[in-house]
C-alpha cells in the first residue's frame, strides 16, 4: 500500500515538537522568595546546570534527528506501509530522549547514565539506518528522466546512509564503554553530532527543491 511522505513527514513534525516541549518543561526554576539573596539565586541556578547542560545537547540531537529526517523524505518519491510503521519506530524511540536527558541531568557522572543515554541514540539511530537502507533497497527513492538528478538522489542517500551507519556504531561503543571510563563515554556520544556538521553535500537541499519542483 502507497502512503503519501507529506502525511508522514507531518505527523513526524508534531512528534518532534512534542519531545522538545517536554525536555523543556523538565528545566523546572527553584521557588525565589523575597528572603532570597544573589547568593542562594546562584547557587539554585547551579543545581540546574547538569540538566540544562542534557537539555542542550539532547536539544541539539533533536534538531539533527529532524533534519535528517526531513531531508530523507524530500528525497524520496513515495512511501509503503513497512516504511511507515518503521517511522513510527523511529519516533517512539526519539521519543525516549526526554527520559534519558533526565537521567543524565540527575547524575551525570554514574556509568549508568552514559549508557542509557547512548542506548536511546543507539535505538534511534539504528532505526533510521534501517529506515535509509529501506528505502534505497525497495526503490522509495525519488527518480526522473532527468538521469543525472536520479543518480544525485541515489548518491546522496547512499552517503546519508553510510553517516548513519557510523554514528550508530559509535553509539554501540559508548553503551559498554560507559562501564570503563564514563568520561569516555562523552567522547563518543559527541562524535556523531560533530560528523554531521562536517560539510560533503550529503543532503543537499537545493537537491530537494529540484525534486520539488519536478514534482510541481
Amino acid at each position: 500500500m502507497k502512503v503519501g511522505t507529506t502525511r508522514l513527514e507531518t505527523f513526524s513534525d508534531g512528534v518532534f515538537a512534542i519531545v522538545i516541549t517536554i525536555m523543556v518543561l523538565a528545566l523546572k526554576l527553584p521557588v525565589f522568595d523575597t528572603h532570597s539573596t544573589t547568593f542562594s539565586v546562584l547557587r539554585d541556578l547551579k543545581q540546574l546546570l547538569p540538566y540544562f547542560t542534557a537539555y542542550a545537547f539532547s536539544f541539539l540531537m533533536v534538531a539533527i534527528f529532524w533534519s535528517n529526517h526531513h531531508y530523507m523524505f524530500h528525497l524520496l518519491e513515495k512511501a509503503d506501509e513497512h516504511l511507515q510503521w518503521m517511522n513510527f519506530i523511529y519516533l517512539f524511540f526519539v521519543s525516549l530522549i526526554p527520559f534519558a536527558t533526565a537521567l543524565a541531568g540527575s547524575n551525570p557522572y554514574l556509568p549508568i547514565t552514559p549508557a542509557a543515554y547512548s542506548l536511546v541514540m543507539f535505538l534511534a539511530s539504528g532505526m533510521f539506518l534501517l529506515m535509509r537502507d529501506y528505502s534505497i533497497r525497495k526503490q522509495l527513492l525519488h527518480t526522473d528522466d532527468n538521469r543525472d538528478l536520479s543518480r544525485k538522489v541515489f548518491t546522496v542517500s547512499i552517503k546519508g546512509r553510510t553517516k548513519s551507519l557510523i554514528g550508530t556504531l559509535i553509539y554501540l561503543i559508548a553503551i559498554p564503554l560507559a562501564f570503563v571510563h564514563v568520561y569516555a563515554a562523552y567522547v563518543c556520544i559527541m562524535i556523531p553530532p560533530v560528523i554531521f556538521f562536517i560539510p560533503d553535500g550529503i543532503d543537499n537541499e537545493i537537491l530537494a527543491e529540484k525534486i520539488s519542483v519536478k514534482n510541481g
